[in-house]
C-alpha cells in the first residue's frame, strides 16, 4: 500500500513539474531593409538551436531558408489562412528585450517614436526597466538595419489553459451554427 502512494506522489510531483517548469526562447533577428535582408535565430535555454535561417521573397509568397538546401515556402494567399489558427503569442511571457536600430536621417522621426511606443508597450505589459535595452543610432545615408534580441517563457499549463478557452471558443461557434442551421 505504501508502494503504491510512493508511485502516485512520485507522479504527482513529475506532473507538477512538467506542467510548471518554466520553458524559455531566446530569439535573435537582423533585418537590414534597404538590402532587403532579415535574418534570424531561435534558442531553447540560450542553448539549443531551434531554427535559424533567413526569409527572402519570391514570385507568389516568402521563402523560409533553413539551411543551404531546405526552404519552407509560404505562399501569400495562405498567409491570411495561417493567421487564423490557434494563437500561441498569447501564452507568451516577454521577460526581455533589446533593440537596436542604425538609421539615417530620413527615418529618425518615425523609427523614434516606434521606440517609445514599444518601451511603452513593454512597460504596460509589467516589464522590468532593467529588462529592456532601446538603442538608435544615427547614421549618414540612407540605411535602415534594426536588430532584435528578445526572451521570451511560457510553461505547459499556460500553453494547456490558452488551447483549452480556444477549443471551448470554436465549440460554441460550432454550436451556434448548428442551432441555426436547425432553426432555418
Amino acid at each position: 500500500m505504501s508502494r503504491f502512494f510512493l508511485f502516485l506522489a512520485l507522479s504527482l510531483l513529475i506532473l507538477a513539474l512538467l506542467l510548471f517548469f518554466p520553458i524559455v526562447i531566446e530569439s535573435d533577428t537582423h533585418c537590414d531593409l534597404n538590402r532587403k535582408k532579415f535574418g534570424f535565430a531561435v534558442f531553447l535555454f540560450k542553448r539549443i538551436k531551434i531554427i535559424g535561417g533567413y526569409i527572402a521573397t519570391y514570385n507568389g509568397g516568402i521563402a523560409l531558408h533553413v539551411s543551404e538546401k531546405k526552404a519552407i515556402l509560404i505562399p501569400y494567399s495562405q498567409m491570411n489562412s495561417e493567421r487564423k489558427r490557434f494563437s500561441f503569442i498569447k501564452t507568451f511571457r516577454l521577460i526581455a528585450f533589446n533593440l537596436t536600430t542604425e538609421t539615417g536621417a530620413e527615418y529618425l522621426l518615425p523609427v523614434a517614436l516606434a521606440h517609445t511606443a514599444l518601451r511603452a508597450y513593454f512597460f504596460t505589459i509589467g516589464g522590468d526597466k532593467d529588462k529592456i535595452e532601446n538603442n538608435l543610432w544615427l547614421t549618414d545615408g540612407d540605411t535602415l538595419r534594426v536588430s532584435l534580441n528578445f526572451v521570451i517563457f511560457f510553461n505547459l499549463y499556460i500553453l494547456l489553459k490558452n488551447f483549452i478557452k480556444f477549443l471551448k471558443e470554436k465549440i460554441k461557434i460550432l454550436w451556434r451554427k448548428r442551432k441555426k442551421k436547425s432553426t432555418v
